[in-house]
């Protein structure tokens, strides 16, 4: 299990950190139809929200349910 990240520590400083958030849920783009990889890829994304509060306090961690992904306080990441 991660530890929790200082209130001062910055998560998009670390991205190694990245590849191992992507494994905390299975992105669908397998499972996604023509126009939902489309849109991924033109940037229209279906972001869901994490609760890792208790992980990374203070940071907005989203993930996309189309694609792998991730968005944390408003920066793209693609593990």
């Amino acid at each position: 299990m991660h530890e929790p990240l200082p209130a001062n520590a910055s998560l998009g400083n670390d991205t190694a950190l990245i590849p191992s958030l992507a494994k905390l849920w299975p992105h669908r783009e397998h499972e996604s139809n023509a126009i939902k990889n489309l849109s991924c890829r033109i940037g229209l994304h279906r972001w869901r929200q994490l609760d890792l509060g208790e992980l990374y306090p203070g940071k907005e961690i989203r993930y996309c349910f189309w694609c792998a992904k991730i968005r944390v306080d408003g920066a793209i990441y693609e593990p």
